[in-house]
């Protein structure tokens, strides 16, 4: 038998998500890689902020909306470095990840004009 395609997802917003979710197969290992634990609905923020809704009901945690997809894990970490002639993503806590294939979803941060 030979060994499962490892694919490794760094980010867990909307597009690391979507990826773990079609990549739903029994030829795959998937590891989605981010700093929180939960995906949080941007879109809504705005509706939490005027009290319509409450944050709970605007952040799912990811391994529960992954729970059902036995070829995925979540992984709570920072990515520190990636190396891509070793295929290999490195965590902040010194773990070592390894990969066939990279999908990185990282997202982006918005920074205020006071923070610069």
């Amino acid at each position: 038998m030979t060994e499962r395609w490892k694919v490794v997802i760094v980010g867990g917003g909307f597009g690391g998500l979507s990826a773990a979710q079609n990549l739903k197969s029994d030829l795959v290992d998937v590891t989605l890689i981010d700093r929180r634990n939960y995906h949080l609905f941007q879109p809504l923020l705005y509706q939490v902020a005027t009290g319509s809704l409450s944050p709970g009901e605007i952040a799912s945690p990811m391994r529960g909306v992954l729970s059902r997809q036995k070829n995925t894990r979540v992984w709570l970490g920072t990515v520190e470095d990636i190396n891509p002639d070793l295929k290999r993503v490195l965590l902040a806590d010194g773990a070592i990840v390894p990969y066939d294939s990279l999908i990185v979803a990282a997202g982006s941060t918005v920074l205020d004009q006071a923070c610069r």
